[in-house]
This record gives C-alpha cells, structure tokens and sequence, in this order.
C-alpha cells in the first residue's frame, strides 16, 4: 500500500510581492484516482437562509402534514405501505436512480443544524435499509446508501433524507473500488479496508474509534474534509445493531466537526460489500459542501465534471488531528 503525493509551486505577482501556492497531487492508494489539494483556502461565507427554509417548509413533501398523502409507495417489496420506524420513514423514490430506490425521511424537523443531528436519526434509518434488503432476491446487487443535505450538496428537498440505490449494475467508481479491492486480495490475501485501518492507526490521519469502527482522513480526499468510516462487520445487511450504533455516532461527531468548521452541507455514502465477495468491505465516505446560504456556489466545477479529479484546501493530516481532539 503506498501514499503517493508530488508537490507543484506556483507563483503569482500580487500587490507589488511574489506570493508562492504549493499544490499537492495525491494518488489514492486503492484507485490510484488522483486529488488536488490546494493550500490557497477561499473564504467560506455562511450567511441566512431563514427565508428558504421557511418557504420550502410551506411545500415540503417530507414533512409530516403531507407525506402520508404525497409520497410514493413500493407495491413488491413493502406491498405499498410507508415504513417507519421513530421518525424515519421510508418510501419510493419518485424519481427512481434504479430498479429498486428508496427515500428515507430521517426526522420530523423540516431543517436541522449540522449539530442537532442525533445517532437516532441514523440509527433508525439504517434499521429500516436493513429490513428492506433482507426482503430483496437473492441474486448479486450494488448497493449504495447516500445522503445529500442543502442544495449546495445537490439535494433538491432541504428536509434532512437519505437516499438506497440498489442496483444490478454497479456506478463507475463502485465498479472501479470493486476491480481494485479484487486485485488488492489477489496480491495481499486480505481486503484493503482492514489493511489500510492497520497501516493508519498509529499515523497522523486515523481520528478514532466508535463501536466496532475505525474513522480517519482520506489520504487523496474527494471533497473537504472527507472522512472514512471502516467497520468491523463487512455486509451492511447483517450488520448488528452496535455495528451500526458505531456508524451512526460517528456521523454525529462529524457533523458537529464541520459545523465548527463553519460548514452546514455535506454528503455522504456507504459502498455495502454485502454478495461480493471477502475482498470487498463496506465503507462509509462523508465530505462537507460549500455553505449553503442565499447566494451560495458550487464547489464541483470542470476538474471533477470531466477530469474526475477533486479539488480539497483541506489537508487530511491536519483536519485528521483537529477533529482527534474532538473525538
């Protein structure tokens, strides 16, 4: 396993003085996919948005006054009843990403601070992505667990939900992580995920521990401030409930992290190794987004559009080691 990085310096004429930038190429060393970390930061603005939030509420589909007339109902699997456990409720996906695509309104508040999130919130959720798996055929599925929050994450509803995509077909990166981690077997005789929480736990990138759960920065992040979650059990459909206890506290450190850091959007997901094979482990990645307020921009540009290259002013060692001492 390696931790490739180089390093260019620009220079830039600005007020009469030479100004030199260093940018770090780093190679993710499962993918080989590169990221760009810039050590230039652009000033993050974290205005009001009390107006949006009080004008999506009026309409919201999620919240509790409409959605049991409004959402979308699965006839196979959950023979067209919503699910619900505490406040999470679960649901079609209107606009379905696959043949099967679930919708998981995870709290009745229409907007949450990043800090007012609860393991609960999660936990619950998860329990119910747990139901629903079980109930699925037998057959081979890429399944994917994702979370956009606010719209500069890309999430077009601001009340907090999360996304299931189960799929015969795997996305490209999944695709890519599933090839990579089957060589890696091949080469090693054990999965990458277990190998990488082994090579990090003593280093200047590993945070800390929830239950039956290793957390650290990504070497080659792609977002800011991008954090892993490795467990202990591999397939997400079986994964008992301190299994998933320790994902869903860990969450809630972390949000409460990029509210310091003055972010209130993120994203996250899980790739479930659940019928792939030993080579492959379910692991969970969670980014902030640029802050969302009334004029808020967009943090995904060309680099990551068409290069498939992400761009950080983050770096993992040091947000690694400010977070530890949250943990």
């Amino acid at each position: 396993m390696e931790f490739r990085k180089e390093m260019e310096t620009s220079k830039i004429l600005i007020g009469g003085k030479v100004d030199e930038s260093i940018v770090e190429i780093r190679y993710d060393p499962l993918t080989l996919q590169t990221s760009r970390i810039v050590k230039k930061r652009i000033p993050l603005a974290l205005g009001d948005f009390e107006e949006e939030i009080m004008n999506s509420k009026s309409s919201c589909p999620f919240c509790n006054e409409r959605i049991e007339e409004l959402a979308a109902r699965d006839p196979e699997i959950m023979n067209g009843k919503l699910w619900k456990r505490g406040e999470c409720i679960a649901f079609s996906n209107i606009l379905p990403y696959s043949k099967y695509s679930l919708i998981l309104r995870i709290a009745d508040a229409h907007y949450l601070r990043l800090s007012e999130f609860k393991s609960f919130h999660f936990f619950d959720a998860f329990k119910l992505i747990q139901d629903y798996l079980r109930k699925l055929p037998t057959q081979k599925f890429y399944i994917s667990i994702g979370m956009n929050y606010l719209k500069s994450a890309g999430s077009s509803v601001m009340h907090p939900h999360i996304q299931l995509v189960v799929s015969e077909n795997s996305t490209d990166f999944f695709a890519r992580l599933d090839w990579s981690a089957f060589e890696f077997m091949e080469l090693n005789n054990r999965d990458f995920w277990s190998a990488l929480v082994e090579k990090e736990k003593d280093g200047e990138r590993y945070i800390g521990r929830t239950k039956k759960t290793d957390w650290l920065s990504a070497f080659a992040p792609k977002g800011f401030l991008h954090i892993i979650g490795i467990p202990e059990e591999r397939e997400f459909a079986e994964m008992s409930d301190e299994q998933l206890s320790g994902f869903s506290e860990g969450i809630v450190k972390i949000l409460k992290f990029y509210e310091i850091k003055g972010f209130n959007a993120f994203n996250f997901t899980f790739f479930c190794g659940d019928k792939l094979g030993n080579h492959f482990r379910t692991n969970f990645h969670i980014v902030a987004r640029t802050p969302f307020s009334k004029y808020y921009w967009n943090d995904v540009f060309f680099s990551k559009l068409f290069h498939d290259e992400s761009i950080s002013f983050f770096t993992p060692e040091e947000y690694a080691n400010e977070l530890k001492s949250l943990w």
